[in-house]
């Protein structure tokens, strides 16, 4: 895990140019995250959200779109 960019929702919302809400639907269809805990925020690994997009077939434009 160390030397991977783990960034929380909001700066994975920056990162990828989408909104919450796109961010909670994508989630809802098996976007990974990872807890601490049951009941703490969730964290991304920006590499692993990349790949997971890609083979869940999004691609990105200026923004990510699906096909």
């Amino acid at each position: 895990m160390f030397g991977k960019e783990i960034l929380n929702g909001k700066q994975l919302c920056e990162k990828l140019g989408i909104s919450t809400t796109i961010l909670y639907q994508l989630i809802d269809n098996g976007m990974p995250y990872h807890q601490l805990t049951t009941n703490s925020k969730k964290y991304y690994i920006i590499d692993e959200i990349e790949q997971w997009l890609l083979q869940a077939g999004y691609h990105a434009h200026t923004v990510w779109v699906k096909d």
